[in-house]
């Protein structure tokens, strides 16, 4: 398989889909949207898997004091879908499970490395915390990056499979750097379990409001 060129860039020189927010309002989005947070704890390559999803490109460093929010235009199976990916920064005491990055988020890809066990236990810990605050089933996947540094793993393929049966959601592994599909798997995957949640969540709405009696006048 052949080895993506590593280059260095500020999210800046990414183009204009490109927008840096601190406060996120949980304004409802439609059915062709799908809010992605991409979280994780450091160094464990959110930036290089988000930015491998919108550009095809691996960037090896990044400036990692920001977080970052992108749109991408994209289409999942016969749907045509607007990501609005949010890069996140987990610096600080809440790292990445600040409760406004929750509420907004539609659905997320949990990243740890599989060089760092610390890290794995991180995204074990804040799965478990996003799905207390949502209280019901929600959009998450599971990814195991750095796949190409087997030599140096620290959590295995196992470990990574039983977490996502422990969370219940979809596990991948992936390399951002040399596989860009596993990549691509990933955010598809997170996509369409968006857009089937809001389907459903949406049948159950009309239901609900088909059952109600109409006001007269």
């Amino acid at each position: 398989m052949m080895t993506s060129p590593t280059s260095t860039a500020s999210p800046s020189e990414l183009g204009s889909s490109l927008t840096t927010h601190k406060i996120y309002k949980r304004k409802k989005s439609s059915l062709g949207e799908a809010r992605i947070a991409v979280v994780g704890s450091e160094s464990v390559g959110k930036s290089a898997v988000t930015v491998r999803f919108l550009t095809k490109r691996f960037i090896g460093e990044y400036e990692a004091s920001v977080e970052n929010k992108y749109r991408h235009n994209s289409q999942i199976d016969s749907d045509y879908v607007t990501f609005e990916i949010l890069d996140t920064c987990c610096k600080g005491p809440e790292g990445c499970a600040k409760d406004d990055i929750i509420r907004w988020a539609d659905g997320f890809l949990l990243i740890y490395s599989i060089t760092s066990r610390k890290s794995f236990d991180y995204v074990k810990d804040l799965g478990s915390k996003i799905i207390d605050a949502r209280k019901c089933g929600f959009p998450l996947v599971l990814v195991g990056n750095k796949s190409d540094m087997g030599h140096v793993r620290q959590v295995t393929r196992a470990d990574g499979q039983e977490l996502g049966r422990e969370l219940d959601c979809p596990f991948i592994e992936v390399s951002a750097s040399e596989d860009a599909e596993t990549v691509y798997d990933a955010f598809n995957t997170v996509g369409r379990d968006i857009l089937s949640y809001k389907r459903k969540s949406r049948t159950i709405f009309d239901r609900v409001l088909g059952g109600l009696p109409s006001l007269k006048k």
